[in-house]
């Protein structure tokens, strides 16, 4: 799954892996939302909180908005810094210790009862950790925390397919209309499981993705062996 890059992996694996992360990122981003009144798999709800804090004269809430943002982008950088520091024949582990590093941020949600602020700030970088991963796996291909881009891919797609239809020409590709599809459905699941485990347990209720990146961390941490992209 973690063993190759960009375009040499298969569409197959890489709905697997978008499927599977991509729930993780709506199970994060609802369960987020109920335990700490914030979005933290994206970015664009947080900006457009500063700029309305600022409006309307709370710069300390537009600060906390903020944090969100550089976190989530600190997150990233640190997933980007661990994958581009591996060996050529070290792929799959360097996303391995990157999926660790995710999964523990998680954990450490679970098991701190620390400040709203910085509870947001841990969910938010371990979102732009997942995010920048997934990026840099599937060579830009797949976004995991988030649905504007994916939505709007799906209905570039959707207009290709009807076009083709009228004139036989330039038939889309099924297998990119059929990722991006998971991508929304197990996003919506895990927000849908997120949502209802979290206003049950709350912040016990991360515990579920914490377990499933670690369990994606031992998957890309195990020995590499022949498989196919």
């Amino acid at each position: 799954m973690f063993h190759h890059e960009g375009p040499s992996r298969s569409p197959r694996t890489n709905a697997i892996v978008a499927g599977y992360l991509a729930f993780i990122g709506g199970f994060v981003n609802s369960g987020g939302f109920i335990t700490v009144g914030a979005f933290t798999s994206h970015v664009t709800g947080s900006v457009g909180r500063i700029g309305t804090h600022l409006a309307t004269g709370d710069p300390g809430a537009a600060v906390l908005a903020l944090s969100l943002v550089l976190s989530f982008f600190v997150g990233s950088v640190g997933a980007t810094l661990i994958i581009e520091g591996h060996a050529p024949k070290a792929v799959s582990r360097a996303y391995g210790r990157a999926l660790l590093v995710e999964a523990a941020l998680l954990a450490l949600f679970v098991v701190t009862q620390a400040r709203r602020d910085v509870a947001c700030a841990v969910l938010c970088a371990a979102m732009g950790m997942q995010n920048s991963l997934v990026t840099r796996l599937s060579g830009a291909v797949i976004r995991t925390t988030h649905l504007t881009g994916v939505v709007t891919d799906l209905g570039i797609e959707a207009a290709r397919w009807l076009r083709w239809q009228q004139t036989r020409r330039e038939r889309p590709q099924r297998s990119r209309i059929a990722l991006l599809a998971v991508i929304v459905a197990t996003f919506v699941a895990g927000a849908v499981a997120g949502g209802t485990l979290t206003a049950r347990f709350d912040r016990h209720a991360m515990g579920l993705p914490a377990v499933g990146v670690a369990a994606a961390a031992a998957l890309a941490l195990r020995r590499p062996r022949l498989e196919p992209p």
